[in-house]
C-alpha cells in the first residue's frame, strides 16, 4: 500500500508531517510512505528508510496522487485528490479531521481539509487508529462526489472571475462617493400619450442626455467594462430594462452616432415577444427585440446584452428552485444567443432580498441591480446595486442633479424618492 504526504515540511506542515513519519510510520512497516514536498531537512533525511522515502519538490503532483492509495494533506492538496477519486485524510496546520467520508466532509470543507480553526487540535493517537482501520479494513473513498463537484474548473473559475471583476471594480471607484446607473426602458420616436407607468424616453431627449453627458467628462461603461476592470475618472452607467424592440431601433443607432455606450436587460424565454406582464396591468402592448436583434446590438460593441430573468417574474414570490431557474437559464440561453459570457442581471421589478442577491452570485453573475433600493455606493454590494430613475418628465435640470454625483445623498437627506 502507498500513502502519499503531500506539502511542505516547514512550518507547523512540517511538524505534523514529522510526527506522522517518527511516530506513526514505523508502526506500519509494509506500507511504503512517500512524501512529495520540501524542504528535506536533515530531521527529515533521517527518517528515510526502505518505507520512507522522500522525493523532494515534484513538478507532476497528479501523478503522486494518482499512484497512491491514500493521501495526507489539507487545502488544496486535498481538493486535488477529491478530484482525482484518491481517499483523503485530511489534517493541516489547526486541526485533524480524519479519513474523508459523509459524517465529516462538512466539517473539513470549514476549516479547509484542517488549515484554518479556530483552535489548534491534532489526535495523533486517533491518527494512527484510522491509519490502522484503513489498511487493515482496506476501506474504500466513500462517494462524495456532489462534494467534489463544487471543487470542478466549471464551478471554480466562475467564482474566480467574480473576485477578480469585484476587486478590479473596487479599484476603480475606490474614491468615487457616488457613481451615477441610470435606468430606463423604452426609447420612442415620440411622446406616448397613452403610456400608464411612463416607462420611456423620446429619442430627441436621450440624445440630448447623452450628448450632455459627453459634455460633462462623463465615461459611459458597462458593467462587463467593470469586469474586464476599465479604469475612467468620471463612470457613468445607461441601462435600458426589459428589451424592447425601440432598442434596437431608436437607441442603438443614438449609441452609433455618439460612440458610446448602454447595457440592455433581456428576457432568457425568447418566446415571450411583449411586454405581457405590463399589458395586463394596462400599459400598452410593445413589442420586445428578437434574436436578431439582441445579436446586432451585442455585435455593435456598444451595447452589453444582460439578463433580466426568464419572463419577467417578480422573485421574491417564486420558490428558491423557482428563482434558480430564473437566474441560471436566462443567463445560459442568452449567452447561447450572443456567445458570450452574460454578467450582469437585473431583479425584475427591481424586488429582492438576501435570498436573490445570494442565488445571483451563487449563479455567476459578477453584478446585480435593483431600481430606487439597495446602498449608495455602487461598491458596497454589487448584488444590490442601486440605480436612478429617468421619465420622460425629467427635465434637463434635474437630469443635472441626477447625474451630478451627490444626488443619492441628498436624496436621503430630504428622505424623498429616488
Amino acid at each position: 500500500m502507498n500513502i502519499s504526504i503531500i506539502g511542505r515540511l516547514t512550518g507547523p506542515k512540517g511538524d505534523i508531517a514529522y510526527q506522522i513519519l517518527s511516530k506513526i510510520a514505523p508502526q506500519f512497516p509494509l506500507v511504503k510512505f512517500n512524501i512529495a514536498g520540501g524542504p528535506v531537512s536533515s530531521r527529515f533525511k533521517a527518517l528515510a528508510s526502505n518505507n520512507v522515502i522522500f522525493y523532494g519538490f515534484v513538478d507532476d503532483v497528479p501523478k503522486v496522487i494518482k499512484g497512491a492509495d491514500l493521501v495526507i494533506g489539507a487545502g488544496r492538496v486535498a481538493i486535488e485528490a477529491l478530484q482525482l477519486n484518491t481517499p483523503v485524510l485530511a489534517i493541516g496546520e489547526k486541526q485533524y479531521v480524519g479519513i474523508l467520508d459523509k459524517n465529516n466532509i462538512a466539517q473539513a470543507q470549514e476549516s479547509n481539509f484542517g488549515d484554518c480553526a479556530l483552535d489548534e487540535f491534532h489526535d495523533f493517537n486517533q491518527i494512527s487508529s484510522d491509519l490502522k482501520d484503513f489498511i487493515q479494513f482496506n476501506l474504500k473513498r466513500e462517494d462524495l462526489s456532489a462534494v467534489v463537484n463544487q471543487y470542478s474548473p466549471a464551478n471554480i473559475m466562475p467564482k474566480i472571475n467574480q473576485v477578480y471583476s469585484h476587486a478590479l471594480a473596487d479599484v476603480t471607484f475606490a474614491k468615487k462617493k457616488e457613481v451615477p446607473v441610470l435606468i430606463y426602458h423604452r426609447v420612442v420616436n415620440e411622446k406616448l400619450t397613452d403610456s400608464k407607468f411612463n416607462v420611456y424616453i423620446t429619442k430627441e431627449k436621450l440624445d440630448w442626455q447623452i450628448g450632455f453627458l459627453k459634455r460633462q467628462g462623463f465615461n459611459i461603461i458597462t458593467f462587463k467594462d467593470l469586469a474586464n476592470g476599465i479604469k475612467v475618472k468620471k463612470p457613468i452607467i445607461l441601462t435600458f430594462d426589459d428589451g424592447y424592440e425601440d432598442n434596437y431601433l431608436n437607441l442603438l443607432p443614438l449609441l452609433k452616432k455618439h460612440q458610446e455606450k448602454a447595457v440592455i436587460y433581456c428576457l432568457g424565454n425568447r418566446s415571450i415577444q411583449n411586454n405581457i406582464w405590463d399589458e395586463k396591468l394596462g400599459e400598452p402592448s410593445a413589442n420586445l427585440m428578437s434574436d436578431y436583434q439582441i445579436q446586432e446590438c451585442h455585435n455593435s460593441g456598444l451595447i452589453e446584452i444582460a439578463s433580466h430573468g426568464l419572463k419577467h417574474q417578480h422573485l421574491p414570490d417564486l420558490s428558491e428552485a423557482e428563482v434558480k431557474e430564473e437566474l441560471e437559464s436566462s443567463k445560459s440561453n442568452l449567452e447561447k444567443l450572443i456567445n458570450d459570457k452574460v454578467v450582469s442581471f437585473a431583479y425584475p421589478y427591481g424586488d429582492y432580498g438576501k435570498r436573490e442577491e445570494i442565488l445571483a452570485y451563487e449563479s455567476g453573475y459578477d453584478f446585480a441591480i435593483g431600481t430606487v433600493n439597495g446602498p449608495l455606493n455602487l461598491t458596497d454590494n454589487y448584488y444590490a446595486i442601486r440605480r436612478i430613475q429617468i421619465f420622460p418628465s425629467t427635465k434637463k435640470f434635474d437630469f443635472w442633479k441626477k447625474t451630478s454625483g451627490f444626488y443619492l445623498r441628498l436624496c436621503k437627506l430630504k428622505a424623498k424618492d429616488f
